[in-house]
């Protein structure tokens, strides 16, 4: 299967506007670090008591108490270093930036300086770029990787290949970018899993996964 083809039954068969349900680019920084190993449900939750405790700004948790601030994200596991990360970047907006995530995210470097906090790899980083600020990077992440491998559209899940690839076959649109990484998102939780369902999947008759 062609990436292109991919793209377009998985439109055919989802529906994922408004997939992305924070807007603001602190929140949109705040989910991205917080949903590193963790199941969305329990970001949702923790997102909701931090508004609660008052916990819902950049100057709010970089001033946190450290062990309040792990008590409140200790539901989405890693509490300790996910806290740590949240507050390390938080303080760096204020004293870099006044607070404001935007002065960072529109920069030309802004994903190499994303990358040089803590506990920020790619796949965060590229988060943070296209649902916080618009930037067109393909968030390849794992279950993205193992959608296209198994296809046959690609034969490596390396995220540098896949987010090569990805830009090179649909452009640098940050809309068209989104829609495909949320399309793969919803693929990935209904039936491309570790274990996949291919009963009923949209892409199983030119899927070269089943016909082994």
């Amino acid at each position: 299967m062609r990436i292109e083809e991919i793209h377009r039954l998985l439109a055919e068969n989802y529906e994922v506007d408004g997939w992305w349900p924070y807007t603001e680019a602190w929140d949109v920084m705040v989910g991205a670090i917080l949903t590193q190993q963790t199941a969305w449900s329990n970001v949702v939750r923790v997102m909701e008591d931090m508004q609660q405790c008052n916990l819902n700004s950049v100057m709010k948790v970089a001033e946190a108490d450290i062990e309040c601030l792990m008590d409140v994200v200790r539901p989405c596991g890693f509490f300790r270093q996910k806290a740590e990360r949240l507050q390390s970047l938080a303080s760096h907006l204020m004293e870099a930036y006044e607070g404001d995530p935007m002065r960072l995210l529109v920069r030309d470097d802004a994903r190499h300086l994303l990358l040089r906090n803590k506990g920020i790899g790619p796949e965060t980083a590229d988060s943070i770029l296209l649902f916080a600020a618009g930037r067109p990077y393909f968030v390849a992440a794992a279950y993205c990787g193992r959608i296209l491998v198994r296809t046959g559209a690609l034969d490596d899940s390396d995220y540098h290949i896949v987010q090569k690839k990805v830009h090179e076959t649909l452009g640098r649109e940050s809309a068209v970018l989104s829609e495909f990484y949320a399309l793969l998102v919803e693929h990935a939780k209904r039936h491309c899993r570790s274990r996949p369902l291919c009963d009923g999947c949209p892409l199983e008759r030119s899927c070269a996964f089943t016909e082994e």
